[in-house]
């Protein structure tokens, strides 16, 4: 098997210190899942402490409004995942938690991926290894010798549920491929020579120090794009004195580039209140 050795290189080079990885309590389970969505450890680390010193439980998160946990999640990132992280408290609270795929997948914002997670790191299941980017790229290049962006997510899904050996329980060896993926198997300078996968079917086309193939840019930059000014808008209305009319508003974000196109503040206003994240109440100019 392609991950024989991947256990001991675990235990020896794993970043067991992460508090994520010393409870098995849902909730703080669910954060730190929420938070890692495209955001580095470095970043969430003392995010996370914050979170959940405020809010400990679901039930207090659940007795917070959305802009009290949006003004927390400030500089996080995506703020529908905070949005649904509330949403999520809420039926929990008031229903308890799912103990199944089918049942966490219905809560607020929580995929295949966060349901799996939770599934393995919280709720200790048998489960198929919660995929992600460095998980998908691990198994992309030692287990079928290509990069992430040219395997499919079925054959990344197969691989990696037979990748667990027996002797190693489904959370310990998610974390492992987790931690191999950040540190060693990087997406842009893999380590090869520092790898346990010995049969690694990438490793002969990557030890050589030749760059990877780029993946297709799926995602316009964030500088200058509507994503930027939804963000100043957002942080505007959930400041702590808060624009009164959309002159203000526009005046208060005026130096993000998109401002400047002619009903981009109000279009992002709008967007911000389809998605839920602002009330409809505010007078609209």
């Amino acid at each position: 098997m392609w991950t024989d050795a991947l256990a001991a290189w675990y235990e020896e080079h794993g970043r067991h210190d992460l508090p994520w990885r010393r409870t098995r309590d849902p909730w703080a389970v669910l954060v730190s899942e929420v938070m890692l969505q495209q955001t580095s450890v470095a970043r969430v680390l003392p995010r996370y402490d914050s979170f959940l010193r405020r809010w400990p439980t679901p039930q207090h998160c659940a007795a917070a409004s959305l802009d009290d946990v949006l003004r927390e999640w400030t500089g996080l990132g995506y703020p529908r995942r905070a949005a649904a992280l509330h949403g999520t408290a809420q039926t929990v609270t008031r229903q308890g938690w799912p103990r199944d795929e089918a049942g966490l997948r219905a809560l607020p914002g929580i995929g295949a991926y966060t349901a799996r997670a939770l599934l393995a790191f919280a709720f200790d299941a048998q489960v198929p290894p919660p995929r992600d980017v460095n998980l998908g790229r691990v198994a992309a290049r030692a287990a079928l010798g290509v990069e992430l962006h040219q395997a499919t997510p079925r054959r990344l899904d197969t691989v990696l549920a037979a990748s667990r050996p027996e002797t190693v329980g489904a959370r310990e060896h998610a974390f492992a491929l987790f931690d191999l993926g950040a540190t060693v198997c990087r997406a842009r300078t893999p380590a090869c020579p520092a790898c346990p996968l010995t049969s690694c079917l990438s490793r002969p086309r990557l030890q050589d120090g030749a760059a990877p193939p780029r993946p297709p840019r799926r995602q316009a930059p964030w500088a200058g794009s509507m994503r930027q000014l939804r963000g100043a808008v957002l942080r505007a209305m959930v400041g702590d004195a808060p624009p009164h009319d959309l002159g203000e508003l526009e005046a208060h974000v005026a130096a993000v580039p998109a401002a400047r196109e002619p009903g981009a503040v109000a279009q992002a206003l709008d967007g911000l209140r389809r998605d839920g994240l602002l009330g409809s109440d505010w007078p609209a100019g």
